[in-house]
């Protein structure tokens, strides 16, 4: 458990950190866009900051510096840099009159905003009793996170198993995990993350619809789609990042839609005093009165999906969307100089993982192993999870359309299904031809795009020929482009009549509460946790935004958000205690069960083991490797295998290889399990690492369930000894059918 003392440190440096980034990217934004006001500026600083923070730690990760002091250090120093040397302007010429938004669709906003809380926090408090339980974050998210607060390095692969290669996926996402675990020293933060990625999309949808009155409407539009069952079952409490890319694409999108209606806005900066009288020289801000975007704006535009693109390559089609567009909308004369302030901070949000991908593989997206009939370096797989069938090769087979597809969409967007995505489509085709302004009309084109390129998206149909059991898990793929087409549903002309707009929210609510269905949650026993989270997250911030719109004092507002977050500190303690006593535990009613892979009693075993070195073998064990990182992180884990060419790291193939392995890392555990039989997991495939240590007597077992035991390594194995059972390269095991 943690101290009181040591949560207050923790705590301490969290503040500390957040607050020196927080001044840094407001006096960032103040000076490069100051006449940027309300959300729209609160959405560039927070990408800012993101931004910034990211950066300070890959440069320290680099070099093996990682560390809590000198991260938080490093953001001191550059906030008092900039508050010393970068004064910010005198901010005045707000921009353009914004339409008013309607008081009773902003509390409907409100209302559907605190329903989507609330689901996303009971799924949580699942998380909260039990630890984080999502495939994928115990797969590989939370595995790289802990491996980069525990080497103080991002430049090593961390290799889980040895049938997909996703060390090779950018992970801005796991080193924003990575900074939490190194700020407490537990996991507790990374069941809240996605709450801030939430916010920031709800953020970004105000912005797309405030330039023309309809900042609730996108708002709500947005939920149908945030409160999904896709995202509730998976993102919250979790380390998944599909919200976290889904989001900075749409925060992108956010930054041009309120750039282009401030096109030509004069600002007054750097006041110059002539007799005793304030005289402003007027200029815009870094962009052509008429034409494009250019200048900071479009620099953070390219930030924010450089970033999305340094947190899932599905992004990357939308990404590319983007830049054409942004491109074509510049002047004429301005394309090469759009092309820099958009390619730039788009390679410095994202550029660092594929660059190390370059550097390793030959390729800085190595999944990619051709071009045509151009061949890429990338690394040879000799075992597979499953086949990876896009939908487009499925799109006549009527047999998987119905049992596989419609039950797959029904159960991620409710019965209401068609209705949303027909609607998504129709708002993307309708802002692509008759949008009100040019820009409008892109972002139609982008959404368009992206919901094409999701066709074709290889594994959005994963699964033996004619079963495509991953269809449904992977419609997440989708989301990006849904999000930025479901908002343009409230923009066009023939809205703007105010019974129109009551009638768009009255039936955006309906179509919420139809497909979501947030009422259910209302029955988990998790429901007095998520009305305190609703509490916090959504009525006192509401409240104090209403005080502040009112003319509140500013001090007020700001007392009242420092109240808060000593509130959220107080109540945080005995969150994390209650998290800690429960983590992996899987006795009485709150069970992590993985179905089929028995590795309960493992879990449980690992949650009293500190500073061990405890290999795996058997992909069952590397695809939930992370229950072995221990309570306090503090366990080395090594998936065992054989390195290989540009980045390869396939299974050992003999008794002799995996003995061998296993000394070479110098072991205090070795866990063995089967190969996890991704197209039935309820029957796993016998993998031969337990029989290869048949008559070895430096190893002990300690405990068996199922297929799965862990061993006490007491010295070096002898690869002599294997003798009959060195099994041939024939035996490494693979998913039947794939």
């Amino acid at each position: 458990m943690v101290s009181v003392g040591s949560y207050l440190v923790a705590a301490v440096q969290l503040v500390v950190l957040v607050g020196a980034l927080g001044f840094s990217a407001w006096r960032l934004r103040a000076r490069l866009l100051p006449g940027w006001e309300g959300g729209a500026a609160r959405l560039v600083e927070v990408l800012v900051a993101i931004a910034l923070v990211t950066w300070i730690a890959e440069a320290l990760g680099t070099f093996g510096l990682l560390y809590a002091g000198v991260l938080i250090a490093v953001a001191v120093i550059l906030a008092v840099a900039l508050w010393r040397w970068l004064p910010p302007p005198a901010e005045s010429g707000a921009g353009p009159a914004l339409p008013r938004e309607d008081g009773w669709l902003l509390l409907a906003m409100a209302a559907v905003v605190a329903a989507v809380v609330f689901t996303w926090a009971v799924t949580t408090k699942h998380a909260l009793d039990r630890g984080i339980f999502n495939f994928d974050s115990l797969w590989y998210h939370m595995p790289f996170a802990a491996s980069m607060a525990q080497s103080h390095s991002t430049t090593g692969m961390v290799h889980v198993e040895t049938v997909f290669t996703n060390w090779f996926y950018p992970q801005n996402s796991e080193l924003l995990h990575a900074i939490g675990i190194l700020l407490i020293g537990r996991d507790t933060l990374s069941l809240f993350v996605n709450f801030g990625w939430l916010a920031i999309g709800f953020l970004a949808a105000w912005v797309i619809g405030r330039p023309y009155g309809r900042g609730a409407l996108a708002v709500v539009a947005a939920a149908i789609l945030f409160g999904c069952h896709t995202l509730v079952v998976r993102d919250p409490g979790a380390a998944k990042n599909d919200v976290a890319a889904a989001v900075l694409v749409l925060a992108a999108i956010a930054v041009l839609v309120h750039a282009w209606n401030r096109r030509g806005v004069v600002v007054l900066r750097q006041p110059m005093h002539d007799k005793g009288q304030p005289h402003a020289l007027a200029v815009d801000e870094g962009q052509p009165r008429a034409g494009g975007i250019g200048g900071w704006a479009l620099a953070v535009a390219g930030l924010a999906v450089g970033m999305g693109a340094g947190t899932r390559v599905t992004v990357l089609a939308m990404a590319a969307a983007l830049s054409l567009a942004v491109i074509v909308l510049a002047p004429a004369g301005r394309r090469w100089a759009a092309a820099l302030w958009w390619f730039v901070p788009a390679l410095l949000g994202g550029g660092y993982w594929y660059l190390r991908n370059l550097l390793v593989a030959g390729n800085p997206i190595p999944e990619i192993e051709k071009l045509g009939p151009i061949s890429l370096p990338h690394p040879e797989r000799l075992q597979e999870g499953r086949p990876d069938f896009n939908i487009v090769h499925y799109a006549t087979d009527t047999g998987v359309w119905r049992h596989y597809f419609a039950p797959g969409l029904h159960e991620a967007f409710g019965s209401l299904w068609p209705l949303v995505i027909l609607a998504t489509v129709a708002a993307g085709i309708w802002a692509a031809a008759r949008g009100r302004d040019a820009i409008l009309r892109w972002v139609g084109g982008v959404a368009l795009f992206g919901l094409l390129a999701y066709l074709f998206t290889p594994l959005s149909a994963a699964g033996a020929d004619g079963e495509p059991v991953g269809f449904g898990i992977n419609i997440r793929y989708v989301i990006p482009a849904l999000l930025a087409g479901i908002v343009l549903v409230p923009l066009p002309r023939f809205l703007d009549p105010k019974p129109r707009r009551y009638a768009l929210m009255v039936a955006l609510v309906l179509v919420f509460l139809v497909t979501d269905r947030p009422d259910q949650s209302l029955h988990d026993p998790a429901r007095l946790f998520a009305l305190l989270v609703v509490v916090l997250l959504v009525a006192i911030p509401a409240g104090l935004l209403l005080l502040r719109s009112r003319g509140a004092a500013t001090g007020v507002v700001l007392g009242g958000a420092a109240a808060l977050a000593l509130l959220l500190v107080v109540l945080g303690y005995p969150a994390q205690r209650h998290y800690l006593e429960g983590r992996f535990a899987n006795d009485g009613p709150h069970q992590t069960q993985i179905p089929g892979m028995d590795l309960n009693s493992a879990y449980r075993w690992a949650r009293g083991i500190e500073d061990a070195r405890i290999g795996l073998v058997g992909t069952t064990a590397g695809f939930a490797g992370y229950g072995f990182y221990g309570t306090d992180l503090s366990n080395r884990v090594t998936y065992l295998g054989e390195p290989g060419p540009h980045g390869a790291y396939n299974a050992l193939p003999s008794c002799r290889a995996f003995r061998a392995a296993v000394n070479a890392a110098d072991l205090d555990y070795l866990v063995t399990a089967p190969f996890l039989n991704f197209l039935h997991p309820s029957k796993p495939v016998p993998s031969p690492e337990t029989r290869w240590l048949r008559g070895e007597g430096a190893v002990r077992p300690l405990l068996h369930e199922g297929q799965v035991t862990v061993w006490k390594v007491d010295g070096q194995l002898d690869p002599a000894g294997c003798g009959a059972v060195n099994a041939p390269l024939r035996e490494i095991p693979d998913t039947p059918g794939a």
